[in-house]
Parts: structure tokens; sequence; C-alpha cells
């Protein structure tokens, strides 16, 4: 009998791949706006980082898939998934692209919803068969390279999800101009320098890159996320009470925003504003199912743990109690 083939063995990547094109995926669930998007959601985000409405994101999508199977010059649709936890934003940046081009942005998107709903084995397959394809596309291998490394966040492995972010980041630095995208993937830098412990280079980076606050509600959180988490890191900030209460009220106002809720816990706390604080630490433990704060930012999850019961937050129940954060 012939020897076998070791080329005929099966390629557990290309399994996953098959698996993840033929299960159902999880639908993709828009949200209105920003205060009303539940973890595991998604939010129609314009080139200036502001939450805009659903219905602005379908007729653009009608737009460019209406193109004739041209390509349609500045036609981008943007939209990021919140996941609970601003400073790890993904998204997916799809133009009107013709053939082959449009099935690997789907197969981008498809990865973007397996990712959201913690399905990341999936995911990376899709992710890396679209890194890997040919010819594929700059802004949609950047947007691939920074769900890839959204994954290894979810899997608490900080310094590959570095190194995907890296590479999103020179990616994104090659276009023209500086997309919402890559404007994201910058904040999420910062959060993971923090949870390797290179506090400083993470100062440095936001005050090189990100001196002003956005003026967009979406980019606006990102960055209030990444300035309260690096102050986290380093032990204090200096931060003016007003400014601490209107980070506060905004985050009360928002649906999905524990982490802001627990930072800005932090930061009260820091002021030695105890009411206040346990308020907010309140608001975030009750807001924080299905945010993966201990995963995408475990340094402000030590410390919610640490104060729960000066804030009066009773133990947690069993995971059978705890409602499936995905029914949304």
């Amino acid at each position: 009998m012939a020897d076998s083939n070791p080329n005929d063995k099966p390629d557990p990547q290309r399994a996953l791949v098959k698996r993840a094109e033929t299960t159902p995926t999880p639908p993709m669930v828009l949200a209105n706006s920003l205060a009303e998007a539940p973890p595991k959601s998604f939010v129609h985000v314009d080139g200036n980082g502001q939450v805009r409405s659903p219905k602005r994101f379908r007729a653009i999508q009608a737009l460019s898939y209406g193109a004739a199977g041209a390509i349609v010059g500045g036609v981008t649709l943007v939209y990021g998934a919140l996941l609970g936890v601003p400073g790890v934003g993904i998204g997916l940046g799809l133009g009107a692209y013709v053939g082959w081009h449009i099935r690997r942005g789907l197969k981008l998107q498809k990865a973007t919803r397996l990712l959201v709903h913690d399905r990341l084995d999936e995911a990376e397959a899709l992710l890396k068969d679209v890194i890997g394809s040919w010819r594929c596309p700059r802004n949609v291998k950047a947007l691939a390279e920074q769900n890839l490394a959204a994954v290894y966040i979810r899997r608490g492995n900080f310094e590959e999800a570095l190194k995907h972010q890296r590479a999103a980041m020179m990616l994104y630095a090659k276009q023209r101009k500086k997309t919402l995208f890559a404007r994201t993937v910058e904040y999420a830098e910062i959060a993971t320098l923090v949870n390797l412990g290179r506090v400083g280079e993470a100062r440095q980076r936001l005050e090189q890159k990100h001196g002003e606050v956005p003026t967009g509600d979406y980019l606006r959180m990102q960055h209030w996320v990444a300035e309260l988490y690096v102050c986290l890191g380093e032990g204090e900030h200096r931060i003016a009470a007003d400014d601490m209460h209107e980070r506060a009220h905004v985050a009360l106002g928002i649906t999905g925003a524990a982490a802001l809720l627990g930072l800005t816990a932090w930061g009260h706390w820091k002021l030695n504003d105890l009411d206040q604080a346990w308020h907010l630490l309140r608001e975030a433990f009750d807001r924080r199912t299905g945010v993966g704060i201990e995963r995408a930012l475990p340094r402000l999850h030590e410390w919610m743990e640490q104060y729960r019961k000066e804030a009066g937050v009773p133990d947690a129940p069993p995971a059978d109690d705890i409602p499936d954060a995905e029914l949304v």
C-alpha cells in the first residue's frame, strides 16, 4: 500500500474556516444610539467618531452595493462593536468593491460578529484567512489585524494582541487620511500597554497622539477610557473634579459604559469623594454583564473587586444565575 501523502492530513485552520462559513452567525444588532447600545451590539460611527442613526448606515450600504460594480469614491461603511469596553473597539470598513473583494469584506464582517459573541477560534480562522489572502486591500487587511488583536485581548494574550495592533497601525499609516479605525486601534494599544505594565510608554503614546479630546461621542469615550486607564496604572490622576463629574454624568447615560463607570468611580475615590465613588461603582457592577472588563481591563477589574464591599455591592451570583449576555 502506498504511503499516505502528508498533504492529505486535515488542516485544522481550514476546518475552522469551513465551520465558521457554514454555521449560523449571530445577527448584527445595530443600536439606535451610543446611549442605548448594550454589550455585543454595534453602532454606526461616522468619520468624526460620532455615532449616527442606523437609517444612515443602511442608506450608505444601499448606495455602495447599488453602484453597478463600480468603486464609489469616498463611500465607506463604518461601524464598531462596542463590546461594552470602548478601549477595545473593533469594526469593519467596507467599500464598494466588486466580486471577490465583496466576499472578502463580508468574511471580515462575519468574523467581527463571531468575535463579539466569543466564538474566538472561528473568528480567528476567518481573520487569518483574510490576512493571508491574495492581494488583500490594505484597509481590509488592517481591519483584520485590528480585529485579530481583539481576539487575543479576549484571551488575555496581550503580547500577541500588541503585535497585531501595531501591524494594523503600520497599514493605517500608509493611508493618506487618518481613519476612525486608525484612531481606535491607537486607543486600544494604549490599554494593552497598561495591561503589560508598560505604563510610561502608554502615557507617552497618549500625549503624543491624543493631546486633545475628540468631539465625536464614540471617540470621546475611547479617549476618556484610555486616559483614565493610564492614570489608574500610574496610581494617580490630575483631572479636575468638574471634569471627572462630567465623565461620570456621560457614563451614567450609556447602557454599555461599565468600564467608564468603573474608571470614574476610581477617579472619584482618588478625589476622596467616596459617596459618588461607591455610587458609580455599584452602577458599573450592575452593567458589567457581557462586557468583559476582567479580560480587557484587568487592572480596573482588580480595583473594582477590591472595593466592591465598601460600595455595598453583593457577592457575584452563581454562573447559572447570570443572564445570558447574548440575549440583548
